[in-house]
């Protein structure tokens, strides 16, 4: 074989992989996985319907401005203080007294956060609102003190448990936040307990709702995609921004799943490299035995 014809062949087969990877069309898929419904507590035996208690997605949409709530010390707290800081912001929604679900939220998310190697303070900042206007300040304080200690890191400041005014209506701002996002829930005087679905949010710097994470066990690798996703890519590392261009969310299991043209884009930049690095070896060796031809 001819150095020329190798020459042109490889030429050839690096100009077909650069279109592949530049986004010649091909067929792509995602991977997909049942993960069943999202849990949901529903107390009363079913006095609730669906509507009453679900997650309408509001992706795309920004949180009302001027939410003003208070911690368990009573010191104010203002959910616009968290926007502007270029780091998104983790938010979950409930009541610090509820008997299992919010706790297991919480938990779920520590664990997911400590697998995902962020940082609180660092790489994202959290906010949890109390839907329930009677709330007890004791318990914001004992909710918090625990999952900062369980996270061993960030300051108090950095992830508040809010709560309504003194004497708040029920049309507080936690409400507002609630609807902002779809977070419908309902109250069940019976048992003096709100029934509400198990998710987390995740808003963009700007406080744009980016994500939704259902349930309360938190895949490390979904939590850290959203908040470097929800960052723009100011969190996080070169490796994981360019790994989001090989994962894609896939509503139907609720987390990120492996986008095949992402990998065949990769591949194909990965192989261009190589044709190239050959193309110039071959070259090189054409120009050293032309000149000892000359010579």
């Amino acid at each position: 074989m001819s150095s020329r014809f190798t020459l042109s062949f490889a030429s050839a087969l690096a100009l077909g992989v650069l279109l592949v990877g530049a986004g010649w069309p091909v067929h792509s898929f995602a991977y997909m996985r049942n993960r069943g419904p999202v849990p949901n507590m529903a107390p009363g035996e079913g006095r609730f319907s669906d509507s009453d208690i679900t997650i309408v997605e509001n992706l795309g949409q920004k949180v009302p401005s001027g939410l003003a709530f208070q911690d368990g010390h009573g010191h104010p707290v203002e959910l616009d203080a968290f926007f502007g800081r270029g780091k998104p912001v983790l938010v979950t929604l409930g009541y610090y007294r509820c008997p299992q679900l919010c706790n297991l939220v919480h938990e779920g998310l520590v664990k997911g956060l400590k697998d995902a190697g962020l940082v609180l303070g660092r790489d994202f900042l959290g906010f949890s609102a109390s839907i329930d206007p009677n709330e007890d300040p004791k318990s914001a304080v004992t909710n918090q003190r625990r999952l900062l200690r369980a996270l061993r890191s960030g300051e108090t400041t950095d992830w508040p448990f809010a709560m309504p005014a003194p004497g708040a209506s029920a049309d507080t701002d936690a409400a507002k936040l609630a609807d902002s996002v779809g977070f419908r829930y309902a109250f069940d005087p019976k048992s003096n307990q709100f029934a509400h679905a198990a998710v987390a949010f995740v808003l963009t710097p700007s406080g744009t709702v980016s994500r939704y994470l259902y349930g309360v066990d938190f895949n490390g690798r979904d939590l850290r995609f959203a908040l470097v996703e929800a960052s723009g890519g100011r969190v996080g590392t070169t490796l994981d921004r360019v790994l989001l261009t090989c994962f894609k969310y896939d509503p139907m299991t609720q987390s990120y799943t492996p986008y095949v043209f992402g990998f065949v884009r990769i591949g194909a930049l990965l192989s261009f490299a190589a044709l190239a690095t050959l193309l110039a070896v071959l070259w090189r060796r054409e120009w050293l035995g032309r000149r000892r031809r000359l010579a």
